[in-house]
């Protein structure tokens, strides 16, 4: 983190955790274990308030990813309940959330938070409407329906077509 700026920090709770450091993670031992997340030990007020604090302390855009990612520019915080639980079958979804979040922030700079809340309701809702096709029946051939559900809300999206954001389960957090 000494060594430059980041847009956007992203990380399941142990990573978040370790980043921030104790001094914003008062009384919790941090444990990162990558890509196996582990089990919460904080609540839901207490991640969004250490994404809230880490996003205020580093000057960026803080993603908390778990069953309902936090998201905070530091000013604002969310709370975002989409996605599907066979997103954490298949390995490297989580990096692939990355890139996604991180070509919607290339786009619409003026507003970090907003653009990396737009990827990742983007993401997550193509996942859940790939995960209810009846064509899927497991990770391998959820991959194939999730990358097709992209591409038809990008269309949607590039056609002014707003359908697919009507399924955004998203709470703003007063802290």
């Amino acid at each position: 983190m000494a060594g430059g700026y980041f847009d956007v920090i992203k990380g399941n709770e142990g990573e978040i955790k370790t980043i921030a450091g104790p001094a914003l993670v008062k009384g919790q031992q941090t444990q990162q274990r990558g890509v196996d997340s582990g089990t919460s030990t904080l609540s839901g007020t207490e991640k969004a308030t250490l994404v809230r604090a880490l996003a205020a302390r580093e000057h960026n855009v803080v993603l908390m990813t778990g069953s309902t990612d936090y998201l905070s520019d530091g000013a604002r915080t969310v709370a975002i309940r989409n996605g599907h639980a066979i997103l954490g079958a298949v390995t490297g979804t989580g990096c692939t959330l990355g890139t996604t979040i991180a070509a919607f922030v290339a786009v619409h700079r003026e507003d970090k938070l907003l653009a990396a809340l737009t990827g990742i309701l983007m993401y997550e809702i193509a996942a859940e409407r790939a995960a209810e096709r009846d064509d899927v029946r497991g990770p391998g051939t959820f991959v194939p329906a999730f990358l097709d559900e992209l591409f038809a809300i990008r269309g949607e999206a590039a056609r002014g077509a707003d359908a697919w954001v009507k399924g955004a389960k998203v709470e703003v957090l007063e802290l």
